[in-house]
């Protein structure tokens, strides 16, 4: 919309994807850089792609977000709500190392994080920031950029008179060089509104307005004339806006000089929730603080009050700021759960033969290194002790017994075949071991701390060991191997929760170096933001051994068919997972009541 001085020709034309507007014979080209860069109808053929991200301060303490993207032609969608600025990369994907938060609060602009985060097909950046602010949204070829910036007084004043919402009755005025004094009349008896015009309101005005709010209009004819209004109960009074300013100012004199003049009494102000010290430091405050000239404040730590000696309207003063400090902080209670678990596999065959020369011999299946072993002679019973019976690990020649890592026992087959005629014995023991086993650890460390309070629960063991001093003494110095949950909560005003974490599951090692045991270690360091009581993993580590030995003869051993009677084989299948949960609620009375019942019913069951 263009408001004009006065009627003029025109014309219009388009070319390409600009419009140009002709006004009285010359052109000119209407330029605006937009502020919200639309979705197209464009039909992406295939996924975009986000390569870099940076942060840059920029003149009169601003921030400039620069983000390199794969190409011109990515759909972006870019809005302001509240205290972000939320941008949407269409179709876009973005790389695992880029999806986290970026604290930019350094630069000491506006712009405080920056959150990246993939949304199904589309890339989502918010842009969180604070005070009063714009934006401004550009893209040079491949580079797309966010200005984000302070507002000055007169920026946001005019700001805030275009977000202005009139809500009056509708009004169509039109009038040539009316007195300005009729025009405010005609409004008022038109709303019934009491209104009080000063005599320095003169002049004429011509306007037409056509079926806009009364409000409206009264705000534009004020303007356009260099007036102002101020509201006294249901009474409006309109003069020039330097009176009214000087009005305002004089006003302000007087409450100084009755302050002056106002009796000084005392008061304890009892603090419930908050440090009486720390509130005392911000009334205190020497540039911005809320007593008077003669005003006092001390502390007593003891009862947590605090003592003040001032007028009774900076009194009231403070009473009303620590109503509003002075509240129960929200708590929140952190449940972290770590499941370990750690499946077990080995098999092992082996074999052990010999070939001897040896008196008559009979023998039973009785296992590794138990055969039973007799001389058969004429004049003996079977299976009677002999004292010439070589035994049965002298007369091995191969020995690949299956013998596993956790020294159990194996399974064993042994056969002895004796041909009488020519005394020769062939001894043969095969041995085999498969073992499964799993186990699970579950780990579940859970406390309560206040909202931006960092909190720490430990279990475990402290482990001695002695080391040397520098006098060449030696002391007993203590390594600790613990299962920790170190976590500072922050609250967001939605309700969410910023943590930052610190999880150990340290155990002691059976190692030592130079009698300083070794710690296996298990940590991780994160930060997460959570919707209350939603459950998230937070990591998890899988590692699988696998190892695999033959023992064998050489050459003997590589042979085909019977190269298996000169091998043994070893097999060993080690596979561990960890996984950490975390769940954040925030404690309201009820709930912390029903949490520490329910406590204390499992404790006594």
């Amino acid at each position: 919309m263009l408001e004009l001085s006065r009627t003029v020709s025109y014309s219009g034309s388009v070319a390409g994807r600009v419009y140009s507007l002709v006004l009285n014979g010359k052109s000119n080209e209407i330029f605006e850089p937009a502020k919200e860069v639309f979705i197209t109808n464009q039909v992406v053929n295939a996924k975009h792609s986000i390569n870099h991200i940076d942060f840059r301060g920029i003149e009169k303490q601003g921030g400039r977000v620069l983000i390199n993207v794969s190409d011109t032609s990515i759909p972006i969608d870019v809005t302001q709500t509240g205290k972000e600025v939320v941008v949407n990369f269409l179709n876009t994907k973005i790389p695992q190392q880029l999806m986290k938060r970026f604290d930019v609060s350094d630069f000491h602009s506006p712009a405080q994080v920056i959150t990246m985060q993939q949304d199904r097909k589309n890339v989502r950046m918010t842009i969180l920031n604070k005070g009063d602010y714009g934006h401004f949204v550009y893209q040079i070829n491949n580079q797309f950029m966010v200005d984000i910036f302070p507002l000055t007084a007169e920026e946001l004043h005019q700001a805030k008179l275009k977000k202005q919402v009139f809500t009056g009755k509708r009004i169509s005025l039109n009038f040539q060089n009316i007195n300005i004094r009729a025009v405010l009349q005609l409004l008022a008896d038109f709303t019934g509104v009491n209104m009080v015009v000063s005599d320095n309101v003169k002049g004429d005005i011509t306007l037409r307005l056509n079926d806009i709010p009364w409000d409206q209009a009264l705000d534009i004819i004020l303007t356009t004339q260099g007036l102002d209004k101020r509201r006294t109960g249901n009474v409006m009074l309109i003069d020039t806006k330097a009176n009214l300013d000087k009005m305002e100012e004089s006003k302000l004199k007087s409450q100084q000089i009755i302050q002056k003049l106002e009796p000084i009494r005392s008061d304890l102000l009892q603090i419930n929730y908050a440090k009486a010290a720390d509130l005392a430091i911000l009334i205190k405050d020497k540039q911005n603080s809320l007593l008077s000239e003669k005003g006092k404040l001390s502390v007593d730590a003891r009862t947590n009050t605090i003592w003040i000696q001032d007028t009774g309207t900076k009194i009231e003063e403070v009473r009303d700021l620590i109503k509003q400090l002075d509240i129960p902080v929200k708590q929140v209670l952190i449940e972290a759960r770590i499941v370990e678990v750690s499946k077990d596999f080995s098999q092992d065959i082996g074999i052990r033969w010999g070939i001897s020369r040896s008196p008559t011999l009979s023998g039973s299946l009785a296992g590794a290194n138990q055969m039973q072993q007799a001389v058969a002679t004429a004049n003996v019973a079977p299976f009677a002790a002999a004292a010439n019976v070589t035994p049965f690990t002298d007369r091995l020649n191969l020995d690949l017994i299956a013998a596993p890592a956790n020294l159990a026992n194996p399974a064993t087959l042994g056969i002895a075949l004796a041909k009488i005629n020519d005394n020769i014995l062939l001894d043969l023991e095969l041995s085999a071991l498969e073992s499964e086993g799993r186990a699970e650890l579950i780990s579940s460390p859970r406390l309560i701390t206040i909202n931006q309070q960092a909190a720490l629960i430990e279990s475990g063991q402290e482990i001695p060991y002695q080391e040397a001093t520098s006098s060449g003494a030696t002391a007993v110095a203590f390594k600790k191997a613990v299962l920790s949950l170190k976590v500072t909560p922050q609250i967001t005003p939605d309700n969410k929760i910023l943590m930052d974490l610190q999880i150990n599951q340290d155990t002691a090692s059976p190692q030592t170096f130079n009698g300083v045991p070794a710690i296996l270690t298990k940590e991780i360091q994160t930060n997460v933001l959570v919707n209350n009581g939603q459950t998230i993993v937070l990591g998890g580590i899988y590692t699988q051994d696998k190892t695999k030995t033959i023992n064998r003869i050489p050459f003997f051993g590589e042979l085909p068919v019977v190269g298996v009677l000169f091998r043994n084989k070893q097999v060993g299948i080690n596979n561990n997972e960890l996984l950490i949960f975390i769940t954040p609620k925030i404690i309201t009375n009820s709930l912390s009541i029903t949490t520490i019942e329910g406590r204390e019913k499992e404790v006594y069951k």
